[in-house]
């Protein structure tokens, strides 16, 4: 078979056009010495630049030896990784590194001892509890389609995993009555407000919100990774509470990210405008700008990576030049599971995507691969020095 047909299943396989008997055909190929050169061709086209001698060459046959000994496994995901203090001909594109298992009955070429430490814990998912006004909790994950709650005329109602609110009789005036909608650690959720405001919540996230909006204006107030597509409605602005952050918008898209664990609050404009209040100080944001508040600090950054800055939302991690413990905290949201560090953390940094749905292992392939040490024991995994 040619090198050009080895190129074409390899640009079919990486942009998800590949057929079934296409991509069995190409692992067979990859298993083969005499592909081995056109493997390597597609890995320096990627990285635009040749492989140096002595240390380029040690991590290109890590490249293809861990090809070799994951031959059986299906799913390719890309991952670049630094190194700090290596030169930029080090940072190396793994188009093809962890191949995952094919079928559940064949046996992994893989050596005992890249598999030992591993617990295969599944990715997070859809799911949420819902806190009624009366301190009622609801696992959206366990319920039916149908209305699970009626609060002061207002029907709350599950439709394929999905809640909305829906009037239905004359409410009490002047009372107004809150929900809560939270996501644990290894959960996402997809909601629609009253006003019908889409609002998609990342792990560990929450959003408290009244079942029905005033005729003036319409207040929530997050925590977490919150994504908000605000229903236009000029007559009542809508405004975002976030720790001491304030945000107002009329009808727009954008992201806040306020977890209490990180050192960063980000929020982040897909669409539209906001106006965002914190101390004091006011910055108005526009398409592709985000507002980044560190303690009583706001600074403005423009020509964000929306890509990478939207990528929980559509389905993905996207590690841009991360350092391992900013890494960790998502592993910790998504897989709900605890990181801990022993002896001196990693000086390494991560730059790369995979997507949300791996497996907690294959996700690990990637730390073993850049050589970082770690034990995972149960629920808690351990990044040694």
């Amino acid at each position: 078979m040619s090198a050009n047909k080895f190129q074409e299943l390899m640009d079919k396989y990486l942009t998800n056009a590949i057929l079934a008997e296409e991509q069995e055909q190409l692992f067979d190929m990859i298993e083969k010495e005499e592909y081995r050169a056109d493997l390597e061709k597609v890995v320096k086209e990627a990285l635009d630049m040749p492989f140096k001698a002595e240390e380029d060459e040690a991590l290109r046959e890590r490249i293809f030896g861990l090809l070799q000994q994951h031959k059986n496994r299906a799913t390719v995901f890309r991952m670049y990784f630094r190194r700090l203090g290596w030169s930029a001909a080090s940072v190396v594109l793994i188009l093809a590194s962890v191949l995952f298992f094919r079928t559940i009955n064949k046996k992994s070429n893989a050596p005992a001892s890249a598999i030992a430490t591993v617990v295969d814990i599944g990715p997070g998912r859809d799911g949420a509890i819902l806190t009624l006004a009366d301190g009622t909790r609801l696992l959206l994950d366990s319920l039916d389609n149908g209305v699970i709650a009626t609060q002061n005329g207002v029907q709350a109602v599950l439709k394929n995993g999905r809640l909305a609110y829906k009037e239905v009789k004359e409410r009490v005036a002047g009372e107004t009555v809150y929900n809560t909608m939270t996501t644990p650690k290894g959960r996402q959720y997809h909601m629609t407000l009253p006003d019908g405001t889409q609002v998609w919540l990342n792990a560990a996230s929450s959003v408290y919100f009244p079942t029905v909006f005033s005729d003036k204006k319409r207040d929530i107030t997050i925590t977490g990774e919150v994504y908000l597509e605000v229903a236009p409605d000029s007559r009542r602005p809508f405004t975002v509470t976030a720790g001491k952050t304030n945000i107002e918008v009329l009808g727009t898209h954008f992201n806040v990210m306020a977890y209490e664990n990180e050192a960063v609050m980000k929020t982040t404009l897909a669409e539209g405008s906001v106006q965002l209040t914190h101390g004091g100080n006011k910055l108005t944001l526009l398409p592709g700008q985000q507002a980044r508040v560190v303690g009583n600090i706001t600074r403005l950054v423009k020509d964000v990576d929306m890509e990478a800055e939207l990528a929980w939302k559509n389905g993905w991690f996207n590690f841009k030049y991360m350092d391992i413990q900013t890494v960790m905290k998502q592993v910790e949201r998504w897989y709900d599971i605890t990181v801990q560090y022993e002896g001196r953390i990693p000086e390494k940094r991560f730059n790369g995507e995979l997507p949300r749905n791996v497996r907690l292992s294959e996700l690990l392939e990637m730390l073993r691969f850049s050589e970082v040490k770690f034990v995972l024991q149960g629920e808690v995994l351990t990044i040694k020095e």
